[in-house]
């Protein structure tokens, strides 16, 4: 097929998909051919793989009452030297919300209020509520920790979300604890329980070090039994099925995150006894340690992995600093850490209107997870 002007469709695709977001919503308006091309599967499938390999961007969400404007800052510098070029956001609605994670340009946000979940297209504006979850915790009951997930299953081209519920009886003790699963389905756009009786022996730390992790259609969170075994805990989606993967070392860590990078799962830890960090790779199924790097003064602990290996720190004093093992180089991003998470972004087209086209889109397989972590009261109403 050729356009107007004359050029292949697969040569068009190839030269519009390596363009930004912004410049294509722009383009859409131009003729009808050139929307239809914009907003097709095969497109939106082509801009992903085109644009996003080296424009991961850093969106910062600030916590109320620790810095005025908007709550969502979209750094569009790269490397993070020049922090001036930045895009602040508001919410898509006035409600107050928090952002869960983000995959391939969308993020999810739980409203604080309503305890609703909503997907949000950043680029795009796009904007779409998900049905409410009509819970069966009794009122007494008090839930203290609660992790989530949610990705796209494309061995059986269904959308996916999870929620893992701590609950007790007492909101002054955790001792007493019951463990709730449930998952919501794109193709029945409801939500069900999950049996996940294996889970009652297990906490979840909340905050930026325990964001989830996804690779391969498999969801990972870092857990703590209740006799304190430290392990990791994953959800295959494809058979909605939890599995045990032993700590590096069969040791405890106590600031552990995870995180993909060349396409593997890594670990990474800060000793603060020897203000060390280490970080091992999963391969073939066992760990190998990868970076020994030490001692470095004057920092709390990693927040989140980056480019090329490197990733994120708290110093002592509230700074965000970024470590790049590949030269051994430490340096101030020039941001404070109070109040902030921060969040890997690459921008997509990706449309909330999933009915229209998501089957035919996820004929091509493509790695998918939007993850994160946060507490609350919970209300079942």
């Amino acid at each position: 097929m050729t356009s107007n002007d004359g050029f292949s469709e697969d040569l068009l695709i190839e030269i519009l998909s390596r363009l930004p977001v912004k410049s294509l919503m722009r383009y859409k308006f131009v003729c009808r051919f050139l929307c239809a091309l914009i907003k097709s599967p095969r497109f939106v499938y082509r801009h992903i793989i085109n644009y996003n390999d080296d424009n991961t961007r850093l969106v910062v969400e600030k916590v109320p009452g620790y810095d005025e404007g908007p709550p969502y800052v979209l750094f569009h510098d790269e490397i993070l030297v020049d922090l001036s070029n930045d895009e602040r956001f508001e919410p898509p609605t006035r409600h107050d919300h928090e952002l869960l994670g983000n995959c391939n340009g969308l993020f999810c946000l739980h409203d604080k209020n309503s305890n609703r979940i909503s997907i949000w297209n950043l680029a795009t504006r796009e904007f779409r509520a998900l049905p409410k979850w009509k819970g069966e915790i009794p009122r007494h009951k008090w839930v203290y920790q609660l992790n989530f997930g949610f990705e796209l299953d494309s061995s059986s081209n269904d959308y996916k979300i999870i929620f893992i519920l701590n609950v007790t009886d007492d909101n002054t003790r955790k001792d007493s604890v019951s463990t709730e699963v449930i998952l919501y389905t794109l193709s029945t756009d409801s939500w069900r329980y999950l049996k996940a009786n294996e889970l009652s022996d297990y906490s979840f730390l909340g905050g930026q070090q325990s964001e989830n992790t996804y690779l391969d259609r498999i969801c990972y969170w870092i857990a703590w039994r209740y006799n304190n075994c430290q392990e990791i805990l994953s959800f295959h989606m494809r058979d909605e099925a939890f599995h045990v993967i032993k700590c590096p070392d069969n040791s405890y860590f106590p600031n552990p995150i995870l995180g993909i990078y060349d396409n593997s799962l890594h670990f990474l830890d800060f000793d603060r006894s020897e203000s060390c960090f280490e970080k091992w790779v999963m391969k073939e199924g066992s760990w190998t340690k990868q970076l020994s790097v030490g001692p470095i003064l004057g920092v709390l602990r990693a927040l989140e992995f980056w480019k090329n290996g490197s990733f994120f720190i708290e110093s002592n004093t509230n700074q965000l600093l970024l470590y790049d093992p590949n030269t051994r180089a430490l340096r101030d991003v020039g941001l404070g850490t109070d109040g902030l998470f921060l969040h890997r972004y690459k921008e997509s087209l990706i449309s909330t209107e999933w009915e229209d086209w998501v089957v035919d889109f996820f004929d091509i397989p493509i790695p998918w997870h939007i993850l994160g972590v946060y507490q609350t009261d919970f209300d079942s109403s």
